[in-house]
Formats: C-alpha cells, structure tokens, sequence
C-alpha cells in the first residue's frame, strides 16, 4: 500500500481532471481555424503533471528501499500522464514525439506489467503505439506489439488481481472490487482486439483478422459498451467474410446477432425527450441501416445457392479439395465466431445454412432472398438511391438465375430465366449509360445470358417436336435476337468508334473485362448462326454476321492470350465454324444466284 500524502495526490488529481475536461468537453467547441487549441493547453497542464510526478519519483527512490509501493505508485502514475500525454500528440498529428512519450510509459510499465497499477497504462500505451506503427504501415511490429497486450492481459486475469485506473491511484479504494479499473481494463483489452483485428487484416491474415473482430463484438456485448446500429452494422459486415468462405453456420449466427441487437433497439430508440428532429432523424437511421442489414442477409442466400450450385458441378478432385477444407473447419472453436449470450435460435431458424440439393430446398432460399430485397428495397428507392436500387435488382436477377439452375422443367428454366432478364431491361430502361455504364455493362451481359438460356430451351422443345410450328420458331428468334441486342451493346460499350473502328477496343481494360468481351464476341456468332429462317438472303446475312463475329473472337483470343487462357473450348468450337461457314455461305449464295 502507498504512503504518499493524501494531499498530494489530490492536486495531482485536479490538475489531472483539469487536462481530461479540456479534452472531452471543451474541445468540442474549437473553432476550426484553431481545432487543436483545447488540447494543447490540455498537454500543458499534463506537462506540468509530468515533472511533479518526475520530481516526486525521484524524491521516493532517494528516500526508499528500490521497489517499494511508493516507488511502483509513482511509476504507474507517471506512466498513465505519457501514455495520456502521447495519445494528445497522435492525436495533433505530432507522431515522433507521441511516439517518445509512449515509448516512456512502456519503460516504466514493462518491468511490472501484471501489476494492477500498471496493466492498464501498458494497454493503452501499446494501443496507442499500435496506431502510429500503423501510420508507417509497419503492421508486423504493430502485431507483435498488440500480441504481447493480448498475451499479457490473459495472464493477469488469470492471476486473479485488481486492475488499478489512474482515479484509482489518486484515490486508492478501500476494497479492491471498488477499483474502478476494473471497467477501464476491458476497454482497453476490447481495443486492443479491435487493433489487432486491423493489423491483421493489412498483413493479409483475414481469419485471424475475422477472430478477433468477433472477440471485438462479442466483448462489445458483454460489457455492454457498445451502440446497437454500429455493432449490428459491424457484425453483418463480418458475416460477409464467413460467407466468402462459405462458412454458413457461421455467417448466418453473425447476422441473426445483428438482426436480434436491431430488433430490440428498435424498440428503445424513440425517447419521450427526443424532439420531433431527433425522433424522425434516429427513424431514417435505423430504417437505412436495417436495409443494409436486410441486404447482407439477401448476399447469405445468394451466396448459398451459387456455392450450392457449384458444389453440384465440381469434378472429383475440387470435391476432395472442398471437403479437405470443410474437414479444417470442424477444427475451429466455437468462442472464435458465437456470442454466448443471445438466443440466436428463432431467427437462425429461418433459413438453412447447409447446402441445397434439390429444388425445394434452393426454393426456400430463394424467398427468404426476396424477402430480405423487398425489405432493402423499401429504403433504397430508385429516384433517391440510384446506385444502390440497381444493385438490389441486380440481385433479384440473380436469385432467378440460381433458382432456373435447380428448376428440372425445361419450360419453368425458361420462366426464370425470362424473369431474370426483366428485372435487367427494366433496369436498363431507368439508368443512363453515360452515367453508370459499369452496372449497364453487367446488365447487359446479363440479359444477354438469360435470353440465350431461354433460346437453349426453346431449341430443345424443337429438336424434341421434330416439325417446329411457325410460333415456335419465332419464339426461337425473339429469344435469339433480345440475346443479341444485348450482347452487342455490352460490345459496343467497349469499342473506341463503334462506326468507324467497330474492331478497335479500348486500350484500358482489364484481363477479366477482355475475357468477357471475348465471351460476348462468341455468344453473338453462335446467336447468329441459331437464328432460323427460310429465306435465303437473310440466311446469309446472318452467316456473315456468324462469320465476322467468330474471326473477330478467334484474332482476339491470340492477341489476348492471358484473358483466353480459359475458353480452350470455345475458341475450339470457333476454329471448326471458321472451316464450316464460308461453305456454307457458298451453298447459300448459290441457291440465291439459281432463284
């Protein structure tokens, strides 16, 4: 226990609370041309503070036993003022000597770190540090730095002793479960996760990165130290990191946590103090906040059919790949991703977290996906959110397109698929290309591959009838020709001057953006050369449409080699046509030249 003088540590108290009033209230009024101004004075008054504890310091090693309570009361105190006084100079933009003064409190802490007086000034001095390493991008350091926090905090909790905050020091308790350290220690150890989540990330170590981000929220919950629209956002960003590692169970636990936490602030949130502003302000807040929540659910069930649909079509050996890595994922612990304390249980029910295998499984996907969008889509309206309502139709598209994928019927494949496209056109018809040709681009394809889908099945229907009825066949075309006016567009989009340099591209694109314009190029030849008719002159205006279309994709694909790599298939099926057509060009000229 220390001796010092009470009175003594009641100034360094007033001066202490002198310099935090600065800086939590009083800085809120700076003026901006000044918007340092309380904080300076702020780390004047710690200066001051500083060299008293320095002196006393000295005056207690002088006079005492090398150790004593005193001493170590001294130490921590000092240390808490630079660990302070550092945080101001980050906080100024004044990293070297930020960096000093940290680098002076961990000195004095490191020696005595899992003392109570002493463990929380070593947190908050390695956190802040944490921040300037990452400044320099240094994150390595930053993470061994914050490693050694981590380590260090479970050995003093397992220890069993008191965390001492600085109030606790100038006016030390007379119980130890008094200390309000306590409290002050989790903080700093829920930060401590929050960096450690950052530099991990910036490393490129996205699980251990996601792991501590869920400690993050899961103590954000537990000491109930958290704002429910900011933990419920977080925590549905997290989901979308478990479900690109297609790590459902996880995801979906991640986002019912956020959809229960908005649930009930819902609930809470209108305060009869609030004015009408306040009221209506904190309504729009959580109603575009819900539909971001809604929308990450709608991306878990899309997520779940694509992967779904992929794991039906994978050979045997990204098969062993696939279960090597599900096999990895039984090894997780369970604390790494769950929050131990919600009853997350009705609202994970909703929806599965295992993989569909038939149709009626991918179908209660499905509506869950569009319910969530209906509810997004409440709040992000076309004329107000432009961007962000197309991506949400954008994602009805898809979930027809997942959903023709588990459909057996060929005529309800063709239905979905017709749906698919309409959400695209509609689409379409609402934005200006000038301003979002990157969404135009991907709705174009799109419509393109629906209409294409929707002309394999009719073809089928043919072959299967033997004699095509005159309906059918234009069926045939109109799925063939709304195929080909998108996929031309999408072309055209690409081309520097469509009319006088129809074969030039863009210099600027990338290798995925060639590899889809070289799809584009041989799904427009094959629609080409699908188109029926009994007339000869349009028979070969359509075979020179084939032709130009095919040669086009066959030069770019051996000046494009990267972006080609793929279509070994493709350019396959191009080369035999390239033998094929101009016979059958000369047959058809023939049969024009005899009429």
């Amino acid at each position: 226990m220390s001796s010092l003088p009470k009175e003594v540590l009641s100034d360094y108290k007033e001066l202490y609370e002198k310099a935090n009033k600065l800086v939590e209230d009083e800085s809120r009024s700076d003026p901006p041309t000044d918007p340092f101004r309380s904080h300076y004075k702020a780390r004047e008054v710690l200066a001051g503070l500083k060299k008293q504890l320095e002196d006393q310091l000295i005056n207690v090693q002088a006079g005492d036993a090398d150790g004593s309570d005193d001493e170590l009361h001294c130490k921590a105190m000092l240390a808490f003022i630079c660990r302070d006084m550092g945080r101001i100079y980050v906080y100024t933009e004044e990293l070297h000597d930020g960096e000093q003064m940290l680098k002076r409190c961990l000195e004095l802490m490191l020696p005595h770190k899992l003392r109570g007086e002493c463990i929380i000034a070593f947190l908050g001095a390695v956190n802040e540090m944490s921040l300037v390493l990452g400044s320099r991008q240094e994150y390595k350091l930053a993470a061994e730095l914050l490693q050694q926090a981590d380590k260090t905090y479970e050995e003093f909790k397992a220890s069993g002793a008191v965390a001492l905050g600085l109030a606790d020091l100038f006016s030390p308790p007379e119980k130890p479960e008094l200390a309000e350290g306590q409290k002050e220690l989790e903080h700093a150890y829920t930060l401590c996760c929050f960096y450690l989540a950052q530099t991990h990330g910036h490393l490129g170590e996205p699980e251990k990165s996601a792991q501590y981000c869920h400690r993050t929220l899961h103590r954000q919950l537990q000491f109930q130290s958290f704002d429910a629209i900011d933990f419920a956002l977080n925590t549905a960003t997290l989901s979308q990191y478990y479900i690109g590692e297609e790590r459902f169970k996880e995801a979906r636990h991640h986002l019912a946590a956020a959809t229960l936490i908005m649930a009930e602030h819902e609930v809470k949130m209108l305060k009869p103090e609030m004015t009408e502003q306040q009221r209506e302000d904190a309504t729009e807040t959580f109603k575009h906040r819900y539909a971001d929540v809604a929308r990450c659910w709608a991306k878990y069930g899309l997520c779940l059919l694509q992967t779904s649909k992929e794991r039906l079509l994978r050979d045997d050996d990204e098969q062993a790949q696939h279960l090597a890595q599900a096999a990895k994922r039984l090894t997780l612990n369970e604390q790494d991703y769950r929050f131990a304390g919600l009853d997350l249980t009705a609202c994970e029910n909703r929806i599965s977290c295992d993989y569909c295998l038939t149709f009626d499984d991918a179908k209660l996907v499905f509506h869950f996906v569009n319910e969530w969008l209906d509810q997004a889509k409440q709040y992000y309206k076309a004329e107000t959110e432009a961007t962000e309502f197309a991506k949400i139709m954008q994602d009805y598209a898809e979930a027809y397109e997942h959903i023709a994928f588990f459909e057996e019927l060929p005529e309800n494949q063709a239905k979905m698929q017709k749906r698919r496209a309409k959400y695209l056109e509609d689409l379409l018809a609402l934005l200006e290309p000038a301003f979002y040709l990157k969404i135009c681009r991907e709705c174009w394809y799109g419509a393109g591959t629906a209409h294409a889908a929707v002309l394999d099945v009719r073809l089928d229907i043919i072959k299967a009838n033997n004699t095509p009825t005159p309906d059918e066949i234009k069926k045939v075309n109109q799925s063939c020709l709304k195929a080909i006016k998108h996929f031309e567009s999408y072309v055209k989009s690409y081309i520097v001057d469509p009319v006088n340099e129809p074969e030039k591209w863009r210099s600027n694109m990338d290798t995925e953006e060639l590899r889809t314009m070289l799809y584009a190029h041989f799904h427009i030849g094959r629609l080409y050369y699908k188109l029926i008719s009994v007339q000869p002159a349009q028979q070969l205006e359509q075979l020179n449409k084939c032709l130009l279309y095919y040669k086009r994709f066959n030069d770019a694909c051996a000046e494009h080699k990267t972006a080609s790599e793929p279509l070994h298939g493709e350019i396959g099926v191009v080369r035999e046509m390239l033998q094929l057509l101009p016979l059958k060009i000369n047959t058809v000229k023939a049969r024009l030249n005899a009429a």
